[in-house]
């Protein structure tokens, strides 16, 4: 009986704290901008370890991990857009997400880490942009 009433207690908390932590759209866009650079890099990183004649598997999984990720955060990135109005900055940064998407594809299939790192880039450039926009705000 204790145990129960100590696992909802837990979970009570979990969501007590992540209420605390709303972030605004913003603040989300620039987190998700930040974790697709830091795991673009790291495929490209992977990618150079993993051209051996038989890499370790946790090499692998460490690639195939942020290649799924960076796709899903170019994916949310580009889903969260908005294109009323004929919006020429939506229009420019989908372009750009789509860019990186297909570097990120082609770099991760032939085995090219310079179209990664060029995609990379592009998002460093963006998230750069995008902080001092936040704290001119």
């Amino acid at each position: 009986m204790y145990g129960n009433k100590s696992k909802n207690l837990e979970q009570y908390q979990k969501s007590e704290g992540s209420y605390n932590t709303v972030k605004t759209g913003n603040q989300v866009i620039f987190g998700i901008l930040k974790e697709l650079e830091r795991s673009m890099n790291i495929v490209a990183k992977s990618i150079e370890k993993t051209k051996q004649w038989k890499p370790k598997e946790k090499d692998l999984d460490l690639k195939n991990k942020h290649f799924t990720k960076s796709l899903t955060a170019i994916y949310a990135l580009q889903t969260s857009l908005n294109f009323d109005s004929n919006n020429s900055i939506a229009i420019n940064l989908f372009q750009i997400y789509e860019y990186c998407r297909q570097q990120l594809i082609k770099g991760y299939s032939k085995k090219v880490v310079d179209d990664i790192m060029k995609a990379a880039n592009a998002i460093k450039n963006i998230l750069t942009s995008f902080e001092q926009g936040l704290k001119n705000a």
